[in-house]
């Protein structure tokens, strides 16, 4: 490029270290385009990002090109040739010219030519005013002629390529045209997009989608959410660079929430509007003329907006930046750590960041530790190590490599070695963030789950947290949507990174609201707190112990000292000492083992909500009297030194007593009748119980529990169980409970199992809401209509050995069975039950039932199972994929997509037997599996399916075969939807055994099931119910 007069510009700008410097380099004469049709072209290109080079610098003139023109020529994608009056007479510019047609045919790169004000024959003959130039030039440079020839030679075959002529045309038109051919010509390769980044390329296709970017009569806005340092800017970034060039206009605010604190609302629509229409916007300085200013010139542009770290809706409203506001085809990218706060401004789509992946997190890490793309030998356990710790968070993985790049494998140690102590402080700045964002209650909440509660049952956590009064319903899913935690198959998943800054923050802080050593769950933290005098600090503990090699002696007086205690779990420690005192703040306390005979007397938590003493040393919980209005569940399990209980008008909420193995106690206040809310009672092993009350049939609560189960801190409502009350309380009594059943109107469970019952009264088919019925180990031989059990969606009867003949069963109604309840029909080591084809039939049209009853609300059993096992020998026929032996290929690649598609059945046939007829064990524990596999070094798809059947030594009857049938809904199968690993899945059915018990899986089958095969089953099991003579009526299908 030529220049003929001085410019304030700055000198040639520093040439990146790429490849490829710039999309563009443009050649063109100074003094009769720079400040018309070049200034609007160079303006053209950057806002379409664009990266084009420009030279308004006050190059000396020469007889060559500089160095610094060469390889900015070299290091261009496309050239453009702006061919002006007065371009032939710049050797300058020809020199330019006939370097840059060099290049384009030794590589290929295009060449566009524009004729600005030039006829294009006039170039290409050299005619005209070009003539006269290159008269001149002959006479200049006579003495050598061939540089003569080979510009004109050039400007020949410029002036043959199909360009633009720019004579008597709009330039904004032409420049528009100009521009879109260099968007076609570059693609996607735009240098703004960083090559480096690993694993981007997934991310940005799928957001690209969720744009819908073809789709241009209408704006959309799409969310871009995850936790701290995962990568959500660095996205945004990538994307940026690869579609900005599609729009007319774009903008991108890296810090919208630092925007607003310093510069306002005003600031942040400024900023908007500066890069979007240009630097004339920052004379605004009102609301009214930049919220106008918006609505009147964005609304005539397809723009693309991209607002980053946006922790407040009211952001976003007050930009006055809402769909009517652009031009349609516009697209608006949010980028939040809160994905409520998407989700409460209405955004189209939320894409959540993922955490790297193994190969991609080796890949960052090896870039930033070793500059290779590989571990240096030597490092291979060092690096492995960090990654660990990192545990796929780009940030955290940039952070260290960066920081350990160069030294030694001593000083790799040391480093990792006091991560474990001190957290690297740029990461946890980071991470902070998000926490301090949080009001008090959710923070009180998140320094528990990483304290104690990662990885704990939904339902569990949720329990325990309500009963600390923290709202956990609202206050957990704030923290889902701050991508602070998330729920994994029913387990709290928080990042080790998060847990890290969490346990700091409480080892650390010493504020108002957040007091130093709050929550202890090392042993060695009883130590730090007693040295400091924190004590009072204290308001969590949680301990537990899965080894005696692990258990420490505590001194009990240290507990004493901590009056402001909230929350209490102990599991196998050991105190020595005197217990004198317990915080009256308690509301929750799990202590297994309790070693003390009493609780201290001035114990009075009238906040107490639950009382977990199981396999305690308690003779008696408290002496005198106590008042514990709050208290709802009482959890005594095996306590086997329990002698007496308190009076339960001192606890007249109560909802759950368990007593479970309690083998010492004497006797159960008649004060028990003041509990009527009462919900659970289990009494099993209560064999001195003499004084149990005679009148029990009068309790008013229609949700009593008389069950034994081990202990569980999710409360089992409205079930009634008596599972071996035969051997511990009168038999009459349970024949005057099972005559009263119909009054338990509300009743939803009941197990009666193991109770030698020889007949179950007609009034079991009456309780209209049951929902699950345990019959098994009884010695009945037929059982009464359980027709009118609509709501029933579990049935066992297991080991009912003198059982001959099945029951009708109900029609299924659309149920309301929560997720991860078990549903289905178990009919195992039933030695006597004839008409097997019957059973088979009419548990088979139950099933097929259920799933048409529930069709239109099986969203409650996304996660649910349905399963029957049965007595037979054959693969019912209506599985049309059938197999001999325990496994078999699945292809189901070809219907994941179908919208028909629901599901999946699976079906077994195994029989299990006694090795050692003469055993003595009781319970044989065996794992009856249908494992669902793919090929887990490409997508790691695999499930596990359980068959809920128990082998009892004592009650086995010889090798006999057994049918398991197993439906899996298909978001069962697919629950994250990605729709990957369904090309080959291999069925494998295997029996875990035991010493003494051996299995045999001898066939399997699948049916894959479509909405129509529901509709079809049901007109035939129709067909057959009107149809049928027998005096029974049922449904059925052919098996």
């Amino acid at each position: 490029m030529a220049s003929s007069s001085n410019s304030s510009s700055s000198a040639l700008m520093a040439l990146p270290r790429r490849k490829n410097y710039y999309d563009v380099f443009v050649t063109f004469r100074g003094e009769d385009t720079r400040f018309n049709f070049i200034d609007h072209l160079f303006a053209a290109l950057q806002r379409k990002g664009i990266f084009a080079f420009r030279d308004d610098a006050n190059l000396q003139k020469g007889e060559s090109i500089p160095p610094e023109l060469i390889r900015a020529i070299e290091g261009s994608q496309v050239f453009i040739a702006v061919l002006s009056k007065n371009y032939s007479s710049s050797t300058w510019c020809l020199r330019e010219l006939v370097h840059i047609l060099d290049c384009s045919q030794v590589s290929g790169r295009r060449v566009l030519p524009v004729f600005y004000d030039v006829d294009p024959s006039e170039v290409r003959h050299q005619k005209g005013i070009y003539g006269e130039a290159f008269s001149k030039h002959e006479q200049t440079f006579q003495h050598d002629s061939h540089v003569v020839q080979s510009w004109r030679e050039a400007l020949t075959q410029v002036g043959n390529i199909s360009g633009w002529d720019l004579r008597d045309k709009p330039q904004y038109a032409e420049i528009k045209k100009i521009v879109e051919e260099i968007l076609n010509i570059l693609g996607h390769n735009f240098s703004s997009l960083p090559k480096e980044l690993v694993g981007m390329n997934p991310h940005i296709e799928k957001v690209v989608n969720l744009l819908l970017l073809d789709s241009v009569d209408d704006v959309r806005v799409v969310g871009i959410c995850g936790m701290g340092g995962i990568g959500k800017t660095t996205l945004a970034t990538a994307l940026y660079g690869q579609i900005s060039h599609q729009f007319d206009a774009r903008c991108f605010i890296d810090d919208l929430s630092k925007i607003y604190r310093h510069d306002g609302q005003v600031g942040a629509q400024k900023q908007i509007l500066h890069q979007t229409l240009g630097k004339e916007h920052f004379q605004i300085c009102n609301l009214f003329d930049t919220d106008d200013s918006i609505r009147r010139r964005l609304r005539r542009l397809r723009a693309l907006i991209i607002l980053d770290n946006v922790d407040k809706v009211e952001q976003l409203d007050k930009l006055a930046l809402n769909r009517e506001c652009l031009g349609v085809g516009s697209r608006i990218i949010i980028i939040s750590r809160d994905e409520h706060i998407l989700n409460e401004y209405g955004v189209d789509e939320v894409y959540k960041v993922p955490l790297l992946n193994e190969t991609n997190s080796l890949q960052l890490f090896c870039q930033k530790a070793f500059k290779l793309d590989h571990i240096m030998s030597g490092y291979d356990k060092l690096a492995l190590d960090t990654l660990s710790y990192a545990n796929g968070l780009p940030l955290a993985i940039k952070v260290l490599g960066s920081f350990l790049f160069g030294r030694d494998i001593s000083e790799w140690r040391s480093a990792l070695a006091r991560l474990k102590e001190s957290p690297n402080k740029d990461i946890m700045d980071v991470l902070r963030l998000s926490f301090d964002g949080l009001e008090n209650l959710e923070k009180e909440i998140f320094l528990d789950i990483a304290c104690f509660f990662e990885r704990y049952d939904k339902e569990c956590l949720t329990n325990i947290l309500n009963c600390c009064g923290f709202h956990p319903d609202i206050g957990l899913r704030i923290l889902i949507d701050k991508s602070l935690i998330s729920f994994y198959h029913g387990g709290c998943v928080m990042h080790s990174l998060l847990v890290e800054l969490g346990r700091k923050i409480v080892q650390e802080n010493s504020t108002k609201d957040l007091k130093k050593w709050s929550r202890l769950w090392f042993p060695e933290h009883f130590d730090n707190v007693m040295l400091e005098n924190m004590e009072k600090n204290v308001q969590a503990i949680v301990l537990a112990y899965h080894s005696p090699r692990q258990i420490k002696k505590f001194a009990a007086e240290t507990l004493s000292n901590m009056n402001h205690i909230r929350l209490l779990i102990l599991e196998n420690t050991y105190f020595s000492g005197s217990l004198n005192y317990l915080s009256n703040e308690l509301r929750y306390v799990e202590w297994n083992r309790y070693p003390f005979t009493y609780l201290p007397k001035s114990f009075q938590p009238n906040q107490l909500v639950e009382l977990h003493l199981s396999y305690s040393s308690i003779k008696q919980l408290w002496k005198g009297k106590k008042y514990l209005p709050n208290l709802r569940i009482m959890d005594l399990m095996h306590s086997r030194n329990l002698i007496k209980l308190p009076d339960f008008g001192e606890v007249p909420n109560l909802e759950m007593l368990n007593l479970a193995g309690c083998v010492n106690l004497i006797s159960i206040p008649n004060s028990i009748f003041v509990l009527t809310s009462l919900k659970y009672l289990n009494l099993s092993g209560c064999s001195k119980v003499f004084n149990y009350p005679k009148h029990l049939k009068k309790l008013d609560s229609s949700e009593t529990v008389l069950h034994s189960q081990s202990k569980t801190s999710s409360l089992i409502l409205t079930t009634i169980g008596l599972h071996s009350l035969y051997q511990n309380a009168h038999k009459g009594l349970v024949s005057r409970l099972l005559s009263s059943l119909p009054s338990f109107f509300f009743l939803r469970e009941l197990d009666i199992s193991f109770c030698g019952l020889s007949q179950i009264p007609d009034a079991i088919g009456c309780i209209r809401w049951l929902g699950r019925l345990v019959l098994s180990g009884n010695n009945f031989v037929t059982l009464p209509s359980l027709r009118e059990l609509s709501k029933l969606v579990y049935l066992d009867l297991q080991y009912c050995k003198q059982l001959n003949f099945l029951p009708e069963l109900p029609l299924p109604h659309s149920s309301t069975v929560g997720q991860n309840c078990v549903v289905g029909l178990y009919i195992f080591n039933c030695p006597e039950l004839g008409e097997r084809g019957h059973c088979s039939r009419m548990t088979l049209s139950w099933l097929i039932q259920f799933l048409h009853a529930n069709q239109e609300s099986f969203a409650c059993f996304l996660e649910t199972d349905i399963g029957i096992v049965i007595p037979g020998s054959e693969i019912p026929r209506w599985l049309n994929n059938q197999s001999l032996g325990n496994s078999m290929s699945i292809n189901l690649s070809s219907i994941v997509h179908d919208k028909d598609f629901i599901g999946l059945v699976a079906c077994v046939v195994f029989s299990v037997k006694l090795d050692y007829p003469n055993i003595t064990t009781n319970e044989l524990e065996n794992n009856i599996c249908i494992s669902l596999d793919e090929d887990h070094t490409r997508t790691g798809y695999g499930f596990n399916f359980s068959c809920p059947v128990i082998c009892y030594a004592d009650l086995f009857t010889p090798e006999s075969d057994h049918t398991w049938l197993l439906y899996l809904p298909w978001d069962r199968l697919n629950p994250d939807k990605t729709f990957r690993g369904f090309d080959h899945i291999t069925m494998t059915t295997f029996i875990d055994e035991r010493e003494g018990l051996h299995g045999e899986v001898k066939k399997c089958g699948y049916r894959c099931i479509f909405k129509q095969d529901q509709q079809q089953f049901n007109s035939t099991m129709m067909h057959h119910r009107n149809s049928s003579s027998q005096k029974r009526k049922f449904l059925a299908i052919e098996d």
